[in-house]
């Protein structure tokens, strides 16, 4: 698994690992699977409903051969997309440790994009839910801002209790940087 590539700091222990939410990828999987059925539905109703295609004066004994590689196509591309699905919903994480955030978004299957920000550069962090679903099964998406250079922003929708995770967050952000401040004065001294 990807988590286990990642290596943390001496002493950095892992406060949280969050994927989204699992309504998340049952709709978009519910969407694939109604596509799937969907050229079955069509048959189904050329059977039921006869005049259709002898309205068309179309024989379907000379192009079953070509319907049944389209159906067979379809199902193939559809199946692919699912997998597309699954595996963005399975490799994208929000790594939470006590020194640092780790975002993966995993975009495609051959892209990825791995963001680390240090919890002492946290400037920001909102949660927003918006709408009835998110509402009542309690998703929604977490904004993280760092302060830099330049400002760079950390975005991620579907995630579950979001209150929460930017609770731990802004938890872990306080402690971190009064671990940073003590061994500031240690050293002073």
């Amino acid at each position: 698994m990807l988590f286990e590539k990642i290596q943390l700091d001496q002493g950095e222990t892992v406060l949280k690992i969050v994927r989204k939410h699992w309504f998340v990828i049952v709709s978009k999987l519910f969407v694939t699977f109604i596509a799937l059925l969907l050229p079955f539905f069509i048959l189904f109703l050329l059977v039921v409903f006869p005049g259709l295609i002898a309205s068309l004066k179309i024989d379907l004994q000379y192009y079953t051969a070509i319907i049944i590689f389209l159906i067979a196509a379809w199902s193939l591309l559809v199946i692919l997309t699912a997998f597309s699905i699954w595996t963005n919903y399975y490799l994208d994480l929000w790594i939470i440790t006590d020194r640092r955030i780790i975002v993966i978004d995993q975009i495609g299957f051959f892209h990825r994009n791995v963001s680390i920000f240090r919890l002492e550069r946290l400037q920001d962090i909102e949660f927003n839910i918006s709408g009835l679903i998110p509402t009542l099964l309690n998703f929604g998406s977490i904004r993280a801002q760092t302060a830099g250079s330049f400002e760079e922003n950390f975005k991620t929708a579907g995630l579950p209790d979001p209150r929460s995770l930017q609770a731990l967050i802004q938890k872990a952000a306080d402690a971190r940087l009064k671990v940073i401040r003590h061994q500031i004065v240690n050293e002073s001294v």
